[in-house]
């Protein structure tokens, strides 16, 4: 026999409302699950009416408002399965979460970076946010579109927009001006200036061209890999070797996942407010009664 338990977060002496989800009872306040939740919103829309026989369904753990995934998949087939994320997160329902999440993820969606990533603070889905979020800055600021914004906000795009800046700066900085070589390798035989303005010349060429593309810039470690590799007139492979070790051990591009990793720090403050809301008001109905 399936023994029912109440929840140890959300089971509250003062709430309007009895909910079994599973073998776990809930009581809440209606008014705030209709406010931070859409599934409850339209289910509590229409009062109870004395006339239908399930009227007093919900207030008592005896005859609870009893819910279970099926019923939600009446939405289409992504709006229903936000519902379930959103109710799973809600209430701590792992395996509602966990199935959303799953089904989420699946390419046949084809969410976009920036409903993913609304989706992943939201509901804090921390493997997500990274991915998402370093999509979004590589995507080129007028391909940022309305519809992109319209599920961000104004902070979360700001956030994209001042990472994308920063990093479009310190590129410009590097293309601009060609890392002075170390020192000239001892085994080198061509004069010290002549190699000098041979690695100069390639920067653009074999650099920063690549690294300023407008639609495929490459990354620090591909930029690297282009010098590693490629054989560069007037410069010794001793001297192009030193001089990408020098590049490496300096960590000369390394500030642009420094830049990165700053954006997701300040981004990841917001992941799960919306959960963290509806906790606090939670509670706060509990105090104030």
């Amino acid at each position: 026999m399936t023994v029912i338990t109440c929840h140890s977060e959300f089971y509250l002496e003062d709430g309007s409302i009895t909910l079994q989800i599973e073998d776990v009872l809930y009581k809440l306040n209606i008014s705030l699950l209709r406010k931070f939740s859409v599934v409850f919103k339209d289910m509590f829309s229409m009062p109870p009416s004395s006339s239908q026989p399930n009227h007093h369904e919900g207030m008592s753990d005896e005859s609870p408002v009893k819910l279970g995934l099926p019923f939600m998949f009446k939405s289409p087939p992504l709006e229903g399965l936000v519902s379930i994320l959103e109710l799973g997160t809600f209430l701590q329902i792992d395996v509602a979460r966990s199935f959303a999440i799953q089904a989420l993820s699946t390419d046949s969606l084809n969410l976009s970076p920036a409903r993913q990533l609304s989706l992943a603070l939201r509901f804090r889905i921390s493997d997500w946010i990274e991915l998402d979020f370093k999509a979004l800055v590589a995507t080129p600021a007028h391909r940022l579109s309305l519809e992109d914004a319209s599920f961000l906000g104004l902070t979360i795009m700001h956030i994209i927009h001042s990472t994308q800046s920063e990093i479009c700066h310190l590129r410009l900085v590097l293309a601009y001006n060609p890392l002075k070589m170390d020192k000239h390798n001892v085994s080198c035989k061509r004069p010290a200036l002549g190699c000098q303005a041979s690695w100069e010349a390639a920067w653009w060429d074999r650099f920063a061209c690549h690294y300023l593309h407008p639609d495929h810039p490459c990354t620090p470690l591909e930029a690297l890999a282009k010098f590693e590799s490629a054989n560069i007139a007037g410069v010794t492979t001793a001297c192009r070797l030193q001089a990408v070790e020098f590049i490496r051990d300096h960590g000369v591009f390394d500030r642009e996942y420094g830049i990165l990793e700053e954006g997701l720090k300040l981004l990841k403050k917001f992941e799960g407010t919306v959960s963290l809301l509806l906790f606090i008001a939670i509670r706060l109905q509990y105090l104030k009664n």
